[in-house]
């Protein structure tokens, strides 16, 4: 019999990160002028969060194997909370290397909601119900993050950019009384999980597996869409187009768009057709989407049609690939927790990698669908390689 898990739970653990990580970017351009310092210097305060997530989806598969995904859940959120209002201590004491520490640390706790959510579907559901639990639950990158930013906006307008972090502390509190209610998954514990040799050997096999590991890749590709957007859209938006920061906000209302229609539809379609077909599909929309901000920029269009518009298209054939690739990857998986740790490690390292890289390019509009074209061609590419592996229907796992 199938372990119930509550969907309103679920949907704020696997948004935890992102929310994290997008509530204090309509702030950004008011860091910088804070405590003066250039866009590139402003823009460690997410690549750091990027490399404390990655890192964090290795840390808690061997807690959770050790100690229960409950306590995994009490450790991650309670790290969160508490660099949070580490970040807020960096504003009064005017030191910007304390935001920096902070935000690596608020990463690594919030990291655990993406990690124990993907532990917890995969173990409590058939590959095909997890895979359209996985696209339901999709929905809260349409709806959390958007509010997250819209929020953030308004906070940073009215009250400044430490109430960001205020409000993440909160949401850390709220997420802790839910995950109470949660019900145990581990029932046995691994004594032996945070041993160095079983560390290795868990990990180490996980890293051979190819299904896996390319899994995990076109995750990554997804994923760098939406921190890309976060780390430079902020810039575009009110530095070059000249909108304040609540406006921004709460134009980031309108990219979810694509996100709830592509969760609801991919949900649909996983019930008909082949896994690598939807995948497929979702690279070919998010590619025209991209095709549409080019034109849009170099016609010079408004900022709604060069910039919000288009990535509702993007955000709309992304939905397809995350639910199904990570659904793929964890059906050939036995240990589901050194598993999601690992396909979320490569998926958030690839982020990590590519978003480190836009120190390395002036912050120009053509910037963003310049960086999207090159992840598209790559995770054509991915979905190649992907779909040359034995096609998987995923009937026979029923």
């Amino acid at each position: 019999m199938q372990t119930r898990l509550p969907f309103f739970t679920l949907l704020l653990l696997i948004s935890f990160a992102s929310v994290n990580a997008v509530l204090f970017t309509p702030a950004l351009p008011n860091i910088t002028h804070f405590f003066g310092i250039g866009e590139d210097t402003a823009q460690q305060t997410i690549t750091w969060f990027l490399v404390g997530y990655a890192l964090g989806q290795l840390v808690y598969g061997p807690i959770a194997n050790r100690f229960g995904r409950k306590p995994a859940l009490y450790a991650g959120i309670s790290l969160q909370i508490i660099s949070s209002l580490l970040c807020v201590l960096a504003g009064a004491v005017h030191e910007y290397w304390v935001l920096v520490v902070a935000r690596f640390m608020l990463a690594l706790g919030s990291g655990v909601g993406l990690k124990m959510t993907f532990t917890l579907v995969n173990e409590c559901y058939e590959p095909k119900i997890a895979s359209q639990k996985v696209s339901y639950l999709m929905l809260a990158f349409a709806i959390t993050p958007g509010l997250g930013v819209a929020l953030g906006g308004i906070l940073n307008t009215y009250y400044g950019w430490t109430s960001c972090f205020y409000a993440g502390a909160i949401y850390g509190l709220a997420l802790l009384f839910f995950v109470a209610r949660l019900p145990e998954t581990q029932k046995t514990l691994n004594l032996n999980a945070l041993k160095i040799k079983h560390l290795l050997h868990g990990y180490g096999g996980q890293f051979k597996n190819m299904q896996l590991l390319t899994g995990g890749l076109l995750m990554g590709g997804s994923t760098c869409f939406v921190y890309v957007f976060a780390a430079v859209a902020p810039f575009i938006a009110i530095n070059i187009f000249g909108m304040n920061s609540a406006e921004y906000g709460m134009a980031n209302i309108l990219p979810p768009i694509g996100l709830i229609f592509g969760s609801l539809i991919g949900a649909k379609l996983a019930k008909k057709y082949l896994l690598e077909s939807i995948i497929r599909a979702g690279i070919l929309i998010a590619g025209a989407g991209v095709a549409l901000m080019f034109i849009a920029m170099l016609m010079h269009f408004s900022i709604l049609f060069s910039l919000f518009l288009p990535m509702i298209i993007i955000y709309f054939g992304l939905c397809f690939i995350l639910a199904n690739a990570s659904t793929i990857a964890m059906s050939h998986v036995s240990d589901k927790a050194h598993g999601s740790a690992v396909m979320n490690f490569i998926n958030m390292g690839l982020a990590t990698l590519v978003v480190l890289s836009l120190g390395l390019f002036p912050m120009k509009t053509l910037l963003l669908p310049s960086i999207y074209l090159v992840l598209c061609i790559a995770m054509m590419g991915m979905y190649i390689a992907f779909a040359n592996k034995k096609e998987t229907n995923y009937d026979k796992f029923q």
